[in-house]
């Protein structure tokens, strides 16, 4: 098959979803990372994630690498296609390992980008002065760009006036019959192997919108204290987002398919001599339960395709999630921050009659993403009580840059988010 594997190459796969996540960690915090809402006060939430051209990923190596590959269709690469294939390039290796190593069907590139905008709502209300239950509600529009283009034709021809300028005459011959048994590769070719071989979509551009997966918790804060203090939350995350087809090689989802349960604590410092200046932190985990999910049965380890879908019992890995902020507050209204965020998701598992299918659907499941943020926030919550504005609601401007990982993609990413209390 012409293409690496589906999760690394043209995909953002599970680690985006995550990555995009629109209130996810508690960020229907109010002010500081403890604060809930007053008992009987309500929030809605509008945000805005759009993220740069995705054209490059941080491989199981830890080194980022572009969602673009060159391969040349020589001997090696075609000969463990399928048993047929097998047999003619063994023949040929045995008339001359030179023709064998010299033959070729030609060159492909190609280069795939992705661009990803999620808009979603978060609803809010103050149970308690401790205790604040949400929701929220995301949106997903996806585009995925590719293209394949041939760089090279095939070199029969060459090779046999090579063997035959040598004096290998004869063998020059065979080589052309062995050359006139296989077709050409061409892009028709290609497209045929994918669509009547495997049983897959056209491979081409590709671009879908719904329902992310919803988030539903409370958080319930645990002190009072005058400079600092630490809130608890948990909830759940509900498989409403649509799945990755097995289908469309291209393709991938706005959810991962099944419910997640979340724990999370955390507090914040303000310095008692400088109030203008903050610091919070938390840690979160997340289980992901198992559930049922229809996948490609691969026909090897080096191309994880297969014409046939099996039933397999899915267990993504559990997730960790940490990071620590710094605010720092200029005026009641405008405020900047900075912040490192860190996320581990362990690998998964796979359990089928196949287990070879088990193995190679379970390679490369381990996710690290590291990233930086940036923010601006600005609130009129202030002036409002104290009667300089009439309208209290919040906005905050954000970019952060994936800078390190393992099996995921590398993006920018910018939210845009206001938040209204009535």
């Amino acid at each position: 098959m012409l293409f690496p594997r589906k999760t690394s190459l043209f995909t953002l796969g599970k680690a985006a979803i995550y990555g995009l996540t629109l209130f996810a960690t508690t960020q229907i915090s109010f002010a500081a990372y403890y604060d809930t809402l007053p008992k009987g006060v309500r929030m809605l939430a509008l945000k805005q994630v759009r993220t740069g051209n995705i054209q490059s990923a941080f491989n199981r190596q830890q080194q980022e690498q572009p969602y673009f590959f060159r391969i040349n269709l020589d001997s090696s690469s075609l000969e463990g296609f399928n048993e047929s294939a097998k047999n003619i390039f063994a023949q040929l290796k045995a008339i001359s390992q030179e023709a064998y190593e010299e033959f070729s069907f030609g060159e492909y590139q190609a280069k795939g980008t992705a661009d990803v905008k999620v808009n979603g709502a978060g609803l809010a209300y103050g149970l308690s002065n401790r205790l604040t239950l949400y929701g929220t509600f995301p949106w997903y529009d996806a585009r995925v760009n590719l293209q394949i283009a041939r760089t090279k034709q095939n070199n029969h021809k060459e090779v046999a006036r090579t063997l035959e300028a040598q004096g290998n005459s004869g063998q020059a011959q065979i080589i052309s019959e062995i050359a006139n048994q296989l077709p050409d590769v061409t892009g028709e070719v290609i497209q045929s192997v994918v669509v009547n071989g495997f049983n897959y979509q056209p491979l081409g551009n590709w671009q879908g919108e719904g329902m992310g997966d919803m988030e539903l918790g409370a958080i319930y804060r645990l002190t009072n204290w005058d400079y600092a203090g630490l809130a608890l939350s948990g909830g759940l995350i509900l498989p409403t987002g649509r799945e990755d087809d097995p289908d469309i090689l291209q393709d991938f989802g706005f959810g991962d398919g099944q419910t997640d349960a979340f724990v999370e604590f955390g507090g914040g410092y303000t310095l008692p001599f400088w109030t203008n200046m903050s610091f919070d932190s938390f840690v979160r985990y997340t289980y992901q339960f198992e559930h049922e999910r229809v996948l490609r049965v691969p026909e090897s380890s080096d191309y994880p395709y297969g014409s046939e879908s099996l039933v397999f019992q899915e267990k993504l890995g559990n997730m960790w999630d940490w990071r620590t902020t710094a605010n720092l507050q200029l005026r009641r209204w405008i405020g900047f921050s900075a912040g490192f965020l860190y996320n581990y998701i362990g690998l998964a598992s796979y359990d089928s009659p196949n287990e070879f299918a088990n193995q190679v659907h379970a390679r490369e499941t381990e996710i690290v993403q590291e990233t930086v943020r940036l923010g601006a926030h600005f609130s009129t919550v202030p002036l409002y009580k104290s009667g300089d504005f009439f309208l209290p609601f919040n906005c905050n401007l954000t970019a952060q840059r994936i800078i390190g990982g393992q099996n995921t993609p590398t993006y920018s990413r910018y939210d845009v988010e206001f938040r209204f209390y009535f």
